[in-house]
Parts: structure tokens; C-alpha cells; sequence
């Protein structure tokens, strides 16, 4: 995987691959991995009690997000899993189930890339 280094709006460097994802993620290749780095991106970067959540666990009513966490979820599922979701498969998704789906729809489009 060809890397170039790009500057932040920080001036510090950021590598990523060609592709634009970055080079640290951890592509996940079986429905799995995805809920089990969906569950750790629930518990670290979204402060979720995942002892509480199911795939049938709604995202706003049940679990809890908001406007900010989404956006936090956003980063997180590309920084973690390589997978760039919008803002338009986001607002699709109501439940976590919804949401892993949709992460494992778009994982064969990040595995072609590297």
C-alpha cells in the first residue's frame, strides 16, 4: 500500500494510504469483527455501557446518541476500521444492527483499495 503524508489543518503530518483512509485500520473481514470494533467504538470513543446493547438496540432512543456522538462515531468507525461512512448512511441506520450493516456493505469497497 503506496502511503503519502499529507498536513492536517494543524500542520502536523497524517499518513494515509492513497485511497484516503488511514493507514493504521484494521480492515474487517467477517461480520465478527465488525460488531466486536463497533462494540470497543461504542465502550472507548462513544461512552456507551455496552452491557445494555443489542443489534436491536436503537441508536438515539436506546443508546443514547446524539448529533456530537455521531459525529464522533463517524470518525472513529474510519479511523479504526478503514470504513468512510456518510452522513446519509448514518442517518439511515436506526439501530446498531442497521449500523454494522451498513459498515459491512461498504467493507468490500475498503478492502479493494489497499
Amino acid at each position: 500500500m503506496a502511503l503519502e503524508e499529507r498536513r492536517t489543518t494543524k500542520g502536523k503530518p497524517s499518513l494515509t494510504s492513497n485511497s484516503g483512509v488511514p493507514s493504521h485500520a484494521v480492515k474487517p473481514s467477517t461480520p465478527e469483527a465488525v460488531s466486536a470494533a463497533l462494540t470497543e467504538i461504542l465502550r472507548e470513543d462513544m461512552n456507551v455501557d455496552v452491557q445494555r446493547v443489542t443489534p436491536e438496540s436503537r441508536l438515539i432512543d436506546d443508546v443514547g446518541l446524539d448529533s456530537v456522538a455521531f459525529a464522533v462515531g463517524m470518525v472513529a468507525i474510519e479511523d479504526k476500521l478503514g470504513v468512510a461512512l456518510s452522513e446519509e448512511d448514518l442517518l439511515s441506520c436506526d439501530t446498531v444492527g442497521e449500523l454494522e450493516a451498513a459498515i459491512l456493505a461498504k467493507v468490500p469497497a475498503a478492502q479493494a483499495n489497499s
